[in-house]
């Protein structure tokens, strides 16, 4: 699961022995190495009864892995073991929300005892209102960090758990197994970024998200207007349906191209540790309001671009 990657992750019942399963995940590994952009793969713990058994296929980018998913059809909805859930990562962000990705150097010597926490918070997670389960992957030489995934059934349920006291106890423990502060990434609150430091969790403030939403969606929804909007009414007249085509075609726009670049962009601004630094937050603040001051004055000095 490496920034820059596109990665599919499955996850399976439980059901015979750790063998059998590790035999299927190589299986499907060769398949996967013989196709265009393969990277690489990752078999998650086997051990635990309370970690889900996991397969992660990694490509370069997100159309060669979706080659290789369609190509590999039979091979995977045939597996001998029942399918859990099937999430795909882009970028190194999970596409689906209440989706958590934590990756974690642990201290050398200290694996095991990291494994074993990472088993506790699975078991404090099943009380959890939506939990579906988490899988541990050890690292692998395409991605030297250990990662943890954890499955909510819904973003909500996720941001709970990540705001819940019982994380906040777990922590602790953990953080003191590894080298280096946690990185964690969900596809929460339109891709904002999570960070698990001096064991608590902390979310892009709300107040951020909502600004950079307004800096990349005001120039959208003008552009679309002014240029799209009339093509769609040439051939959806109905202002019912063509609201709906337009309102689709943004939404497409701020999920897979507008919201990723912006948060490239603003990645510092938007982090909840680094971002809460006066300095970085003013500054951060002040360029999303001049971004504001720009566009304005774009669309309303621009004859072109006006409705």
């Amino acid at each position: 699961m490496v920034d820059g990657q596109a990665t599919a992750f499955l996850s399976f019942h439980r059901a015979g022995e750790a063998s059998g399963f590790t035999a299927f995940a190589e299986a499907v590994a060769a398949d996967a190495a013989v196709a265009a952009g393969f990277s690489g793969w990752r078999l998650s713990v086997l051990t635990s009864p309370l970690l889900d058994w996991a397969i992660a296929v990694v490509f370069d980018d997100e159309g060669h892995l979706h080659d290789w998913m369609d190509r590999a059809r039979d091979l995977l909805v045939g597996a001998p073991y029942l399918r859990l859930g099937m999430e795909l990562f882009v970028d190194g962000v999970p596409r689906t929300p209440g989706v958590l990705l934590v990756r974690d150097v642990a201290q050398p010597g200290r694996e095991d005892a990291f494994v074993a926490t990472a088993e506790n918070l699975a078991r404090v997670e099943r009380a959890q209102p939506g939990y579906e389960g988490s899988a541990v992957f050890p690292p692998a030489p395409h991605q030297p960090t250990w990662s943890s995934i954890i499955r909510f059934r819904t973003e909500a349920q996720l941001s709970a758990w990540l705001a819940s006291a019982d994380l906040t106890r777990a922590l602790p423990d953990r953080a003191a197994l590894l080298s280096q502060e946690s990185h964690a990434t969900t596809a929460t609150s339109f891709g904002s970024t999570v960070r698990i430091t001096d064991g608590h969790a902390a979310v892009t403030p709300s107040w951020k998200t909502a600004m950079m939403i307004q800096l990349i969606l005001y120039p959208a929804v003008m552009l679309l207007a002014r240029f799209v909007n009339p093509l769609i009414h040439s051939f959806a007249p109905q202002p019912w349906l063509a609201t709906f085509i337009s309102l689709a075609v943004s939404i497409a726009l701020l999920t897979w191209a507008l919201m990723p670049l912006a948060h490239r962009v603003l990645a510092r601004w938007l982090d909840p540790v680094e971002g809460a630094r006066p300095r970085v937050s003013l500054v951060g603040t002040v360029a999303v309001c001049a971004g504001y001051a720009v566009v304005l004055a774009i669309f309303g000095s621009v004859p072109v671009l006006q409705l």
